[in-house]
């Protein structure tokens, strides 16, 4: 037996509680939120059946029982206080009740529910639970009841309702006008039908009256209307009053407003069902519609389409621009979608930046592709966020019923490789579901396996692209690239393992191997007939964030004794939004190096001009997507403003891509330094550079 003294100044209500319980900690928290509602709480926890009917003989005030424990149950506890006969309140304190189970617990005998993660209802809930009691023993001996309820009848937090056997009202109470809108005088002499909201049938009131006659009261919930015409809910007691010969005289109902509480319920509800993101259906509820549709098609003989939408490297997205960024794209999207689709429509979210669509359409592989090619369309179009716009395109796999699954989950499932599939295929595009594509899960699977440790096992491979000198056409330079010579399949491309190293976390000790290899060959070169100004070597954010960053590249650079100044490290625009200050913090320091540093795929990223105003470049090199449009007035404006900019603030522009002469003599006219791409020479190993470039 527990108990605490109470603080000086506070109002004392003397309280024996019995707590059904398993957990100490949640059992004084109980006990804790009670003493600050005013009660001098003496308690004692139990947590199995016997212990529970030992206490009971000692008859409480209150019993507080969790309703889920491991050796017994609130169900059970209920059930043995009723066996007991004795008459003491009781409050279900739980973390997992549903209503449902709740509602039905009441029905029993219980008098409240509270959720542990809403104690503070504890201290009004078992306010009420008293005042319920008091007003059970009143009903027991009315002529002392009546006399001893007009202080609770004014005070109390509940509307009281005294009517004759008739159910007219005599009286309410100041709660009860405060709670229905009516004033005293509105009601009194009227039939409490008044307060009838319409929204229960005839058989509802039968079962009310059947229960106050046999039992002499009647507890439930029950949805009464305002004198404003608002329906709202309230939990309702009534209770007979009878005279000395057992005649029922009159009726008391009490009663509280629980509009809070549903609305908690239904807030509570939703999150179950619910993305708290984008307030779409979560995977489960998805699912459980799905299938719904699916049971539905079987009896209709029709087809069924499961779409699974991903956003494309939406990755990128989070770690370049942030969280924040990555929501709010996720948000539009699903507003913008949901905004296209048919009310009858399913659309949910899947999990992280992925969507599930059914169309209640006939699932056919025609109809899922005109709805393909639309989502395709509405996922490309630019999203306005924080003032810049980001454009996320999309990929989508298709399975269709009955052919590609008889079950909600098989569905998912297949619809889910066909989006991988159309990913493989370049991304913004679609894809059904074909049983070869299993084997294709199986082969991605294989190569993620085969990648982890590929640089120790010596299967990687650096070759290196020449920057030419737009001028007189000699070498600037040259540009690390790594490629994967896999022991099965040959030469993987860096457009398919890079991005499965950045998922996979390993793209720091590729990056930190291809460094180090690059410096190797650059000093190797040395010792030949060819010479090579600088080597360019593109770094990973993964890499920038590393801690020990500065040490790896100072470190590469002693090991093979080459100046500084002849490696020049490759950074991204977007980069520079993960966590620019720390990210500026990290080049400023490589630069003390004496490293040079270049700004790659300038023009595609969401940085700004006062960024790159702060960083310490050498170099700018022009995205070959606007090398790829030389020739269109926007292209042309673009790069000309990159060159002019360049200019004026001292850094050597280098144009990626350069295909064609004419590319070249535009680039060259405009003032851009050096070139990069095909025109010049494709990306080679070290000994076919030598050849081509070395002197005779």
């Amino acid at each position: 037996m527990n108990s605490e003294n109470h603080r000086a100044g506070q109002t004392i209500d003397a309280l024996r509680a019995l707590i059904v319980e398993d957990n100490p900690m949640d059992a004084e928290l109980m006990v804790l939120r009670l003493q600050d509602e005013g009660f001098d709480v003496r308690w004692e926890r139990v947590e199995s059946a016997s212990a529970y009917t030992t206490a009971l003989a000692t008859v409480p005030d209150l019993v507080l029982s969790d309703w889920n424990l491991p050796r017994f149950s609130g169900s059970g506890a209920l059930r043995l206080l009723h066996e007991s006969g004795i008459d003491v309140p009781f409050v279900i304190v739980s973390g997992s009740v549903g209503e449902e189970v709740a509602v039905a617990a009441m029905r029993e005998g219980a008098d409240d529910y509270v959720l542990k993660d809403r104690l503070a209802r504890l201290g009004p809930a078992v306010r009420l639970a008293l005042n319920s009691k008091e007003q059970r023993d009143l009903g027991r001996a009315a002529q002392v009841a009546l006399r001893q309820a007009a202080t609770v009848f004014q005070s109390s937090a509940e509307g009281i309702t005294l009517t004759d056997a008739g159910g007219r009202i005599l009286t309410v109470n100041p709660a009860f006008c405060e709670i229905t809108g009516y004033r005293a005088e509105e009601v009194v002499d009227r039939n409490a039908r008044i307060l009838r909201s319409g929204r229960h049938d005839k058989a509802f009131f039968e079962n009310m009256w059947d229960a106050l006659i046999s039992t002499g009261s009647w507890r439930g919930e029950i949805w009464n209307r305002r004198k404003t015409g608002e329906i709202y809910p309230e939990w309702l007691t009534i209770s007979a009053v009878t005279d000395e010969n057992g005649e029922t005289t009159h009726y008391v109902g009490t009663f509280s407003d629980i509009s809070a509480i549903k609305q908690a319920q239904q807030a509570v509800e939703f999150l179950a069902h619910h993305d708290p993101l984008t307030r779409l259906p979560n995977r489960a509820l998805f699912r459980d519609r799905l299938q719904q549709r699916l049971n539905r098609a079987r009896s209709e003989g029709s087809g069924v389409a499961v779409v699974h939408l991903d956003l494309d490297r939406f990755k990128v997205i989070n770690d370049s621009l942030g969280l924040p960024v990555g929501d709010e794209v996720l948000q539009q999207m699903a507003t913008r979608i949901a905004g296209a689709i048919r009310a009858r429509d399913t659309l949910g979210r899947l999990g992280g930046d992925d969507f599930g669509l059914v169309p209640n359409v006939e699932g056919d592989a025609r109809n899922s592709a005109i709805i393909a090619r639309k989502l395709l369309d509405l996922c490309a179009a630019p999203l306005r966020i924080a003032d810049q716009d980001l454009v996320s395109t999309a990929s989508i796999g298709i399975s269709l019923f009955p052919g590609d699954g008889g079950d909600a989950d098989t569905l998912l499932k297949n619809a889910e490789r066909a989006m991988y599939e159309a990913k493989s295929q370049g991304r913004n595009t679609y894809q059904f579901f074909a049983p070869a594509l299993n084997a294709g899960i199986h082969d991605r699977l294989m190569m993620e396996h085969a990648l982890r440790g590929a640089a120790a096992r010596g299967e990687l491979r650096v070759h290196y692209q020449p920057q030419v000198a737009l001028t007189d056409g000699s070498l600037n330079g040259v540009e690390a690239l790594v490629r994967w010579q896999h022991p099965s399949l040959g030469l993987v491309p860096p457009g398919v393992f890079i991005p499965m190293a950045e998922e996979m976390g390993i793209i720091g000790e590729i990056g930190e191997w291809v460094l180090d290899e690059a410096c190797r060959q650059l000093a190797a070169w040395q010792r030949t007939s060819l010479r090579v100004p600088t080597m360019a070597v593109n770094l990973s954010v993964q890499q920038l964030e590393q801690p020990g960053i500065l040490g790896i590249v100072g470190q590469a650079l002693e090991r093979h004794q080459l100046n500084a100044d002849r490696l020049e490290l490759e950074i991204t625009e977007s980069m520079m939004m993960r966590q620019p200050e720390a990210i500026l913090r990290v080049l400023r320091e490589l630069n003390g190096l004496g490293v040079r540093l270049a700004m790659d795929d300038f023009g595609t990223g969401y940085s700004s001009l006062g960024y790159l105003t702060r960083i310490p470049l050498d170099v700018i090199k022009i995205d070959m997507s606007f090398v790829r449009d030389i020739g269109h007035a926007h292209a042309d404006a673009i790069i000309s403003s990159v060159i002019a900019l360049g200019r004026v603030l001292g850094i050597e522009i280098v144009a990626e891509g350069i295909e064609l002469g004419g590319q070249a003599e535009f680039l060259h006219r405009e003032g851009c330094q050096t070139g990069q791409g095909f025109l010049y020479g494709k990306p080679l190993p070290a000994h076919e550079l030598l050849t081509a470039w070395g002197k005779p």
